[in-house]
């Protein structure tokens, strides 16, 4: 009773869904605070937390356990860095550009911002970071400086060598030209004040937070994210978040595994409007696309998720700073081959997809593997059309029969990892995460 009580204070002031990290990791963070105040009685530590908000803030801490390290999943800062080389930059040369972190943990995220923008040739006047966080003791931590060897997990640590100097004990200390970058800010993201006053934003990090949310939490952030940006703007969220709803104005951008989504500057009154201003990108962007591309390896089985909801198919995308382009998902026409019947048919269904004809779209690819059942590409995509009717679980078991006729299929095994992730198997979505894993090295 006790325990369901506790759960719910921590839903109601975080917005903390005890299913994500499961009830027994709350209860072990009750039972050590309760030793620490000296507690055995478990009804007096209620009591307690209701009546003194030092103690709340405790178990809050005690609870939200930070788990970062600098330059986690590279790809969103390899983004950053060809977003602000080769598209904001030439536009706004003489201007600021305006980064946020949240949440920040221990600094490192923020501080590889920095990192990736002074690397990236930015004049250090020519860029400012917040960082906000709702841990008082994170926060201390990342105002310090001061890492071990935890904080650096990513295979490249040339950085660490130009931008920190080695202390005893195998720590290290972060310059202070960097240091002096971020700005850190400590409250909590469900406050109604929260950032209120903040001059708006051109880049958002808002990474691995969401899926801690109920959907009440989720919703909130949502709505936060879009107040804070821009008229555009850019925004990272996690790979378990990239199936979030996210307002019209967001659209996916392609990038594998940066999970980026931007903010374009159109009404978001009516879907019309959508449709229009994203019929304008699509017809300059395919355009871009097809001149850059020198082969014929784009894979013919994505259309984005209708009503501009952004895409949950991340994928493979050239690194080299000439070839980045940043375009929305729908602005990828895959490859038509007329000559080959069974690839027009399924043209016609990402077409009908495309235009939100989701029931004639299933109808035609449920036709289509009722004569070719062993077409991979043919159940990824009619897993998009059940993902974007909502319909979970046909979703999922489409992406499951995509994996299994092709084990290295890609797009698949992204699709079927996000689902799990979603629905709570996260050590099912850890197992298709490492055959991710193996496609990539």
């Amino acid at each position: 009773m006790i325990q369901a009580a506790i759960e719910a204070l921590l839903r109601q002031k975080i917005g903390l869904d005890a299913l994500t990290i499961g009830s027994n990791t709350i209860a072990r963070a009750v039972n050590r605070r309760m030793a620490d105040c000296g507690l055995t009685d478990a009804n007096v530590y209620w009591t307690k937390l209701q009546t003194s908000a030092p103690e709340l803030e405790e178990l809050i801490e005690t609870v939200v356990i930070p788990e970062t390290w600098f330059f986690r999943d590279r790809e969103p800062f390899v983004f950053l860095r060809h977003y602000v080389l080769l598209e904001w930059l030439p536009k706004n040369p003489a201007k600021t550009l305006r980064v946020l972190s949240l949440p920040c943990s221990t600094g490192e995220e923020p501080f590889s911002i920095a990192i990736a923008l002074l690397e990236a040739g930015l004049n250090p006047i020519n860029f400012s970071i917040d960082a906000a966080d709702i841990s008082k003791v994170a926060l201390k931590k990342a105002q310090r400086g001061v890492y071990g060897k935890n904080s650096f997990r990513d295979k490249n640590l040339d950085f660490r060598d130009r931008y920190f100097t080695e202390l005893a004990g195998n720590l290290y200390q972060l310059n202070d030209l960097v240091r002096g970058k971020v700005n850190f800010i400590q409250g909590n993201i469900l406050d109604n004040s929260f950032l209120v006053n903040q001059i708006p934003y051109d880049v958002i990090f808002c990474r691995n937070v969401l899926i801690y949310f109920d959907d009440a939490g989720r919703s909130h952030t949502v709505q936060l994210l879009n107040r804070l940006f821009k008229r555009t703007g850019l925004l990272f969220l996690g790979h378990s978040e990239s199936g979030q709803k996210l307002p019209n104005q967001f659209i996916a951008v392609r990038h594998s595994l940066a999970f980026a989504y931007r903010k374009i500057d159109i009404p978001d009154s009516t879907q019309v409007q959508v449709k229009q201003e994203q019929t304008k990108i699509n017809s300059t962007r395919i355009r871009e696309y097809k001149r850059a591309e020198n082969t014929d390896k784009v894979r013919n089985n994505k259309f984005s998720s209708v009503n501009s909801k952004p895409s949950t198919s991340p994928e493979k995308y050239p690194r080299e700073a000439g070839n980045s382009q940043i375009l929305s998902v729908r602005a990828i026409a895959p490859a038509a081959h007329p000559s080959n019947s069974a690839s027009a048919d399924l043209d016609t269904a990402r077409r009908l997809a495309d235009r939100g004809q989701l029931q004639e779209a299933a109808k035609l690819c449920e036709t289509y593997l009722s004569q070719n059942r062993t077409n991979a590409d043919a159940y990824v995509l009619l897993g998009q059309v059940y993902q974007a009717t909502g319909d979970r679980q046909q979703a999922e078991q489409s992406f499951q029969k995509a994996t299994y006729l092709k084990p290295d299929h890609y797009e698949g095994l992204i699709h079927l990892a996000l689902l799990k992730e979603e629905r709570g198997d996260i050590a099912g979505a850890a197992i298709v995460r490492r055959r991710i894993q193996r496609i990539e090295k």
